[in-house]
């Protein structure tokens, strides 16, 4: 028994000490933190380019903020109150058609085109751009000067504006194609250009149906780097406010942002472990370490056969004893030795053998109590009590015991 929990707590020893250097392994070989070097107007981002701020903003003043983590169309039913910010993922002709039908119905969306360059010299317009007769105008010299607040309420009281980096003007019938296809009434917020030259839009509200759509040439207004400083952010702010109700939740369109679903600390250890080079290097090292030690305590069948062959001459009960004996002996297990030839003592009084030193000596005072003092059973308590055990006074005392009661 006491091999047994030394071999019990080599193996605990084994398993934490493995525990504890992959621990060390996975630590040392963690994935090392990446900056966000892309823009994404996420209200996830915390970092400079992201609209955290904007949205909780939105809260302070009563407003509910939420992410949508799926598309526009096929699948959840489109929010009333939607902010979709220069969208890395363009909307698809069903998801305009879907938000589209759900601002005529009263819904209101925020809404800043992303910029993207083509070949030639016209810039990209994506299909909710087409929708609304908006596309970005080409800066030219002094086109992004002069920055003015139009005449409107959500203006009102406002700082001087700062200058856009882009802005907006109307696509032209040419561009809209043919047909009698109208377009959304624009009612300029901020306009920059040249103060004889023409004016361009930076921002705008368009009534459509019975709700607004927020237009914006450029979204870095509304990041968390600026956001604290640019008034447009409060002309923002105002226009959704007044084109919302309290019991109203703001959507922030996240699927758009090229972001799926929450990653939990389970999947991130997953992607690390399979993954990443240094993951499943770890994941072999720890497999290869837990099968050595699984073999190294693993028993490969019985030492001997259980019945002995033909052709074999079996060992004598004498030769049986010696050499149980001899392995005692090697294990240095007198005191199991010694409760294992206590347990005849036991079976005459109809007990269970005893398991440690104390149930021996409490077998031995049952015996006393029942025959009285006897020389023999002295003898074996004296045998228990030296260290080590000796066993041969203990089977002395036992043969004498059990010699005098047969004899009785």
């Amino acid at each position: 028994m006491i091999v047994s929990g030394a071999r019990r707590f080599r193996t605990f020893a084994w398993v934490g000490a493995i525990a504890v250097a992959a621990g060390l392994a996975a630590y040392l070989a963690r994935p090392a933190g990446r900056a966000a070097v892309d823009v994404r107007r996420s209200s996830f981002r915390t970092t400079p380019d992201g609209v955290a701020a904007f949205a909780r903003g939105l809260e302070r003043f009563g407003r509910a903020t939420a992410p949508r983590l799926t598309p526009l169309a096929d699948a959840d039913p489109v929010p009333g109150a939607l902010v979709l910010l220069s969208p890395a993922v363009v909307p698809s002709p069903a998801e305009v058609q879907a938000v589209l039908e759900r601002v005529r119905r009263g819904g209101t969306l925020v809404y800043a085109p992303q910029l993207f360059p083509a070949i030639s010299s016209t810039l990209r317009i994506t299909p909710l751009m087409d929708s609304l007769g908006i596309a970005f105008r080409v800066p030219r010299p002094g086109d992004l000067e002069q920055p003015e607040w139009a005449a409107h309420s959500l203006t009102d009281s406002l700082p001087a504006p700062l200058a856009p980096r882009r802005a907006l003007r109307r696509t032209t019938a040419r561009e809209l194609g043919e047909g009698t296809r109208s377009v959304p009434p624009l009612q300029t917020l901020l306009t920059v250009g040249e103060s004889e030259g023409p004016r361009w839009t930076g921002a705008g509200l368009m009534p459509f149906g019975e709700g607004r759509i927020i237009v914006l040439s450029d979204a870095e207004a509304l990041s968390n780097g600026r956001v604290a400083d640019d008034p447009l952010a409060l002309v923002v702010m105002r226009a959704v406010l007044t084109h919302t109700t309290p019991a109203d939740t703001i959507f922030f369109a996240e699927f758009h942002q090229g972001i799926r679903g929450y990653e939990s600390t389970a999947r991130r250890w997953a992607g690390f472990i399979f993954g990443t080079p240094q993951g499943r290097t770890l994941l072999q090292l720890l497999l290869a370490a837990f099968v050595a030690l699984a073999c190294a305590g693993l028993r490969f069948g019985a030492p001997t056969t259980a019945v002995a062959p033909p052709d074999v001459e079996r060992r004598s009960p004498l030769e049986h004893v010696s050499a149980l004996g001899d392995l005692y002996e090697k294990a240095r297990a007198r005191r199991t030795a010694a409760l294992l030839l206590l347990a005849r003592l036991a079976r005459g009084v109809r007990r269970p053998p005893p398991r440690d030193v104390a149930e021996a000596r409490a077998l031995i005072r049952e015996l006393e109590a029942r025959r009285g003092e006897q020389p023999a059973l002295a003898r074996i308590r004296r045998g228990l009590r030296t260290d080590p055990v000796d066993l041969t006074m203990v089977a002395a005392g036992i043969d004498d015991h059990l010699g005098r009661r047969a004899e009785s």
